[in-house]
């Protein structure tokens, strides 16, 4: 067991539960959130627990840290996991990067390019600092919170892919991450993982064609209960065509799915959290996107298409349907993704061939 605390940096759904989950483990946690967001996270710091519930571990966690101070967060800590909505990933960069120490290892949950972005970032801000960045494809944790440090946890994922970056890293850092997350398998690289998130194919194109029914329900909405018709799974489809026909130009896989299971109304997340053909169960019951502001779309077609995009351009992969959805997700947003999107630049791969990529997410 980690002798050494564990710090989980993000207050949402996933933050809370992973510092909940990790501490009734029996782990020391820091928790830390970001000031911006302390009104939502003033419970949690004020009492320093989180009541668990749901499947998996259930009880108060007593965490061992609730901070707004990042420095006491991740200082002389050796895992740093990152459980936030891409969105948010350079402010809490610019946060972390002064107080990284070497020999740390910083896992972005889920990765969305986020670990060429911290790469990226530190080559320019702290080349000198020796730490090892790795990315998930996914959360572990299917989870809402209830209420104020209340979190109920509907859904576990059977298997998560995670890689180091380079992914030559990821074998010596992998036994040790799988003693607090079982479910942890190694991915061919940062991208493979990336390209696996289920969330970038199914949660633009349901919601996008959906726009008329969120507008006009007020936020009365259910996505998988509602959203997955047919046709709405044949676009679900080929954003997943274009993704895998991305990682076939680059020379590995995505996770692979049956035709079958993108034609329920949880779509392939019913295999990605264990609830095939759940018509009316935990996933479908899970309300939204309660508007267009919802992460659905402001992170998973800006931080997880706008890349593939990117991508496809840069290898002469055609990707119609996924251009398509950032165009009419910018008109119906009323912002311009292409512009506000995860760009190659950002990432430090837009000189680069495929060749060289490769050599960086895989050698390093």
């Amino acid at each position: 067991m980690l002798e050494k605390p564990i710090a989980v940096l993000g207050g949402g759904n996933g933050g809370h539960t992973m510092a909940a989950d990790l501490t009734l483990a029996g782990y020391k946690v820091n928790f830390y959130e970001h000031p911006l967001f302390k009104e939502k996270f003033k419970k949690t710091l004020e009492t320093g627990r989180v009541e668990m519930r749901g499947v998996g571990r259930q009880g108060v966690a007593e965490i061992h840290k609730v901070t707004l101070d990042m420095e006491e967060a991740i200082s002389d800590v050796e895992l740093i996991n990152l459980v936030i909505p891409a969105l948010g990933h350079d402010r809490f960069f610019e946060e972390m990067i002064p107080f990284l120490q070497d020999g740390q290892t910083v896992v972005i949950w889920p990765d969305n390019y986020g670990s060429l972005r911290l790469r990226q970032l530190l080559e320019e801000r702290a080349p000198e600092k020796k730490i090892t960045i790795a990315g998930t494809n996914t959360l572990p944790y299917g989870t809402r919170l209830a209420g104020p440090a209340q979190v109920n946890l509907l859904l576990m994922a059977p298997e998560v892919i995670i890689s180091a970056l380079p992914a030559k890293e990821t074998e010596r850092i992998l036994p040790e991450l799988q003693e607090l997350f079982p479910m942890l398998k190694p991915a061919q690289n940062v991208l493979a993982a990336s390209f696996s998130n289920p969330n970038p194919i199914v949660h633009p194109a349901g919601s996008l064609l959906n726009t008329g029914r969120i507008q006009y329900s007020k936020g009365d909405f259910y996505l998988y209960r509602e959203g997955i018709t047919e046709a709405v799974a044949r676009a679900i489809r080929a954003v997943y065509d274009e993704t895998a026909a991305l990682a076939e130009a680059f020379g590995f896989e995505v996770l692979q799915y049956e035709d079958r299971d993108f034609r329920t109304t949880t779509s392939i997340m019913g295999v990605a959290f264990q609830a095939p053909f759940d018509t009316i169960g935990v996933i479908a019951s899970v309300i939204g996107p309660k508007s267009l502001q919802d992460r659905y779309i402001v992170e998973d077609v800006p931080y997880g298409l706008v890349p593939l995009s990117e991508f496809g351009k840069k290898l002469g992969v055609p990707t119609p349907v996924i251009d398509s959805l950032i165009t009419i997700g910018s008109i119906v947003c009323d912002q311009d993704f292409w512009k506000t999107g995860r760009t190659l630049e950002e990432l430090g791969l837009a000189d680069m061939d495929k060749d060289d990529i490769i050599r960086l997410v895989e050698e390093g």
